[in-house]
């Protein structure tokens, strides 16, 4: 059923992991389409109380697939499936668990921003590099990340693309905790079969109550926006030789 990622569901939990580990399971269109499934599955099926998502063998994810930003890759089909599934997330009604390992850069980032609690291994390395390769943030990260850990600190991760720590979003509140390494699905999966000891209705309506009236229709509008200008810088000379020299190797 699924390309690029596998599906488990036991006692309640679905798992969906990113499972593209040759190439530290960057996200193409087909990742998109099987990840917006499993969400919109999971959602949908009452079976479902928890979904935790992780990455394949030790690594989240090293974020979108440049090969898709260069002549010759579908911009249409990348755009649609940023969009899509940033409204799967801005849509769950049902609580969504982050175990982070190894790597998680750009999408894999901003995916902190729509969890309901989220782990990561001490190790990790995050990224925001949208002004490194060129183009913009993504995710709804453009109003989301300021909201979460202040408009400063917000600026200073997005204009440099810098790397940061799980200690960093542990404190900046992005993260719940930082963790041994190799523990954070391990960690997730305790988190998840605690709250199925709980209400499943009021879990919902917690969660409901905690986003801003019009979430869901606010992340799509940013989204929208940061698409529109991400492909115009796309287009540039500037931005395909800062494409190239990353998939060449170049920091």
């Amino acid at each position: 059923m699924y390309q690029d990622i596998t599906y488990s569901l036991e006692n309640g939990i679905a798992v969906i992991t990113l499972n593209r580990p040759k190439v530290l399971n960057a996200i193409r269109v087909q990742t998109y389409k099987d990840v917006i499934a499993a969400l919109h599955d999971s959602d949908a099926n009452d079976e479902v109380k928890v979904i935790v998502m992780t990455g394949a063998e030790g690594r989240f994810t090293a974020g979108n697939d440049l090969a898709d930003l260069l002549p010759g890759g579908d911009l249409p089909a990348v755009q649609d499936g940023v969009a899509r599934i940033f409204d799967a997330f801005a849509g769950l009604q049902k609580p969504l668990i982050m175990a982070q390992e190894g790597v998680a850069i750009g999408i894999g980032a901003n995916m902190l921003l729509h969890a309901d609690i989220a782990y990561a291994g001490n190790s990790i390395r995050y990224s925001l590099p949208f002004a490194k390769i060129g183009v913009t943030s993504e995710g709804a990260c453009s109003v989301l990340l300021a909201e979460a850990i202040g408009p400063k600190r917000a600026a200073e991760l997005l204009y440099t693309g810098r790397f940061f720590t799980a200690a960093e979003a542990e404190k900046w509140g992005l993260l719940t905790a930082a963790v041994e390494d190799g523990k954070a699905l391990e960690t997730a999966m305790a988190t998840a079969n605690e709250l199925l000891k709980n209400s499943q209705d009021s879990i919902r309506a917690i969660k409901k109550l905690g986003r801003a009236e019009g979430h869901r229709e606010r992340v799509n509008k940013a989204v929208k926006l940061e698409m529109e200008l991400f492909s115009g810088l796309l287009g540039t000379p500037e931005t395909q030789a800062r494409i190239n020299h990353v998939l060449k190797g170049g920091k």
